[in-house]
């Protein structure tokens, strides 16, 4: 064996473990990250897609605008299920169901300003929670933010 060969395969002896350790602090790092963090960082996502979802919605007028809203309202809560926040979930539900239900603009707009007083009692309860952080909240405030745009939207074309 030449010393050129020992030495490349030294080097991707090298390389390959930089990659391993580096791979195993990644792996680690996401194991004992900060669950409300990753949360918040969640539902901050989850409402990105939606107001992407709202985008979509932005053609429709009427009694198919309420219903494109409620399916989004529908995937934004299928997609925030595994976090575990039963308030912005039951809020999100209702407020699909009353917008599916409503028949006019002060209807469907009434049950996205009541899902927004739901879940802003729920940010009101995390940051009054024993061990509470400054980021406590963050993702729920993200879901309020969809409905106020939903509410802007319906009420441009409801």
């Amino acid at each position: 064996m030449t010393a050129f060969t020992a030495e490349r395969r030294h080097n991707r002896l090298t390389a390959g473990m930089r990659w391993l350790v580096v791979a195993t602090l990644v792996v680690f790092g996401s194991l004992v990250a900060d669950r409300p963090a990753s949360a918040a960082g969640a539902l901050i996502a989850a409402s990105a897609n939606a107001n992407a979802g709202l985008s979509a919605c932005s053609t429709s007028r009427g009694k198919e605008l309420y219903n494109c809203v409620a399916d989004v309202l529908d995937r934004l809560n299928n997609e925030i299920a595994p976090i575990r926040v039963p308030e912005a979930q039951r809020a999100l539900q209702t407020a699909s169901a009353r917008l599916r239900a409503a028949n006019s603009k002060a209807e469907a707009l009434s049950a996205i300003s009541q899902a927004q007083a739901a879940i802003a009692g729920a940010i009101r309860q995390a940051k009054a929670a024993p061990g509470a952080t400054q980021d406590t909240g963050r993702g729920l405030s993200a879901i309020v933010g969809v409905l106020a745009r939903a509410a802007k939207l319906i009420q441009a074309k409801g």
